[in-house]
């Protein structure tokens, strides 16, 4: 395989799940549209890690998803990224849940994540999106709930100091 393949090819999707548009949730799970990617070679190890990390339209969640995969990924580890809308937000409302432009957005979303992640093209990682509906807080610790020993990357916008 070589380094330098084209950032798709060198990904291979797994399994998705999609409970975004008939809008059910139970105590175990959240209204969201997940898909999952690892490059080709990566195997989750022992001394692997899970990081999960809020991913929004905000220039600091760049900044995030940056640094954690600069500083902090290595081979075999897996990153979650974590979207949240609102109900009300217009993506959610009923003709575009139709059109299912929830899943452009997110597969939009997972080809922006994916390119950051080749600045680094020695490792092999696995990416989950969850692109999720509902209450930020409560949403982010029903994550944290099913994605057991996940290290959470908290970035806190314009209070964050140097």
């Amino acid at each position: 395989m070589a380094l330098t393949a084209p950032v798709n090819s060198r990904y291979k999707h797994h399994i998705s799940f999609d409970n975004f548009s008939d809008g059910t949730t139970t105590t175990n799970n959240v209204v969201s549209y997940t898909l999952n990617v690892k490059h080709k070679g990566h195997q989750f190890k022992r001394q692997s890690r899970t990081f999960m990390v809020g991913i929004d339209e905000n220039d600091y969640s760049d900044t995030a998803l940056n640094w954690l995969l600069e500083e902090l990924v290595d081979d075999g580890d897996e990153i979650v990224c974590v979207t949240v809308m609102d109900k009300d937000d217009d993506i959610v409302n009923h003709k575009n849940m139709a059109r299912k432009e929830y899943q452009k957005a997110a597969k939009d979303l997972m080809s922006r994540i994916q390119r950051k992640s080749e600045m680094n093209q020695d490792r092999a990682i696995g990416i989950t999106l969850e692109f999720a509906v509902g209450k930020l807080h409560s949403t982010i610790l029903k994550m944290v709930c099913i994605v057991s020993w996940v290290v959470v990357l908290t970035v806190l916008g314009s209070t964050a100091t140097d």
